[in-house]
C-alpha cells in the first residue's frame, strides 16, 4: 500500500476496492446480512474512498433484523396447521405498520410485526380452540428467534390491525360479532393432548366483547442498539 509510484487516489481506491470486496464475501458466505450500514471514520454513509490512509477506518454494520424476520415468518408458516391451508396463507410481515413485500429489503431501525390476519389467530395462540398442532405458534417462534438472533429484540403482544384482507378475502380488523368465549380448553404439553379445565363461558372482558375488533397475536421484532 506503500508503493511510491502509486497516487493517493490510487491507493485510496485500493484500500476501498479491498475493504468492499471482503464485506461481500461474509455476505456471500452467508455470515453476513445483506443489509447494512457504512462507517468510515466514524462518519455514516461516507465512501470508503474517503477513509484517512494513517489509522483509518471502515466499519460495516450489519443488520439481523431481515434475517431474524424472514426466519421467523417461514417458521411460523411451518408451525401452522394446514387443514384448509388458509391459517397458513395469512401470516403477513408489517414494517413500521406497513405491509413489506420485499423481505430481504427490511431498513435497520425498523419495527417488524409478524401477524396472522385469521379471525381465529387468538384462539389458535391462547389454545382456546382444538387445532392438530400445539398452540402457542408466536409465543414458540419468539423463544426461537430469542435464541437464534441474540442481537435482535422480540416480543409477542395481542394488536390491533388498521385494515387488509385476509387470505379468504375478508376484512382485517375482525370486529367481534359476539362476546368472546373462554373455552376453557387447554393443551397439556407433556401429556400432549387437549384437556377441558373448565366450562365454557362468555368473557366479561372489555376488549372481547361484541362490537370491539379482534386483538392479534403479533411476533414484535427490532434490533437492539436501535
Amino acid at each position: 500500500m506503500t508503493n511510491k509510484s502509486m497516487s493517493s487516489a490510487a491507493l485510496h481506491a485500493l484500500v476501498a476496492q479491498q475493504c468492499r470486496s471482503l464485506r461481500d464475501s461474509a455476505i456471500s458466505s452467508g455470515s453476513a446480512s445483506p443489509v447494512f450500514r457504512t462507517y468510515v471514520d466514524g462518519k455514516l454513509g461516507v465512501p470508503e474512498e474517503a477513509a484517512s490512509l494513517n489509522g483509518g477506518m471502515v466499519v460495516y454494520k450489519f443488520s439481523s433484523l431481515a434475517q431474524a424476520a424472514n426466519w421467523a415468518l417461514t417458521e411460523c408458516q411451518k408451525r401452522s396447521p394446514v387443514s384448509s391451508g388458509n391459517f397458513r396463507k395469512s401470516w403477513a410481515l408489517l414494517v413500521n405498520g406497513k405491509v413489506w413485500p420485499a423481505l430481504d429489503d427490511i431498513p435497520q431501525g425498523a419495527e417488524v410485526w409478524i401477524v396472522n390476519t385469521t379471525p381465529y389467530s387468538r384462539k389458535i395462540e391462547v389454545g382456546g380452540m382444538k387445532i392438530r398442532v400445539p398452540p402457542g405458534i408466536v409465543e414458540a417462534v419468539r423463544q426461537s428467534v430469542q435464541r437464534k438472533f441474540p442481537a435482535v429484540a422480540v416480543t409477542r403482544a395481542f394488536k390491533a390491525l388498521a385494515g387488509g384482507r385476509d387470505a379468504r378475502g375478508n376484512p382485517v380488523p375482525y370486529i367481534l360479532k359476539q362476546a368472546g368465549t373462554a373455552s376453557g380448553i387447554s393443551y397439556d404439553k407433556k401429556a400432549k393432548s387437549w384437556n377441558r379445565k373448565h366450562p365454557a363461558y362468555k368473557s366479561n372482558r372489555s376488549d372481547r366483547q361484541a362490537g370491539e375488533q379482534l386483538l392479534y397475536p403479533t411476533l414484535i421484532l427490532t434490533e437492539k442498539g436501535f
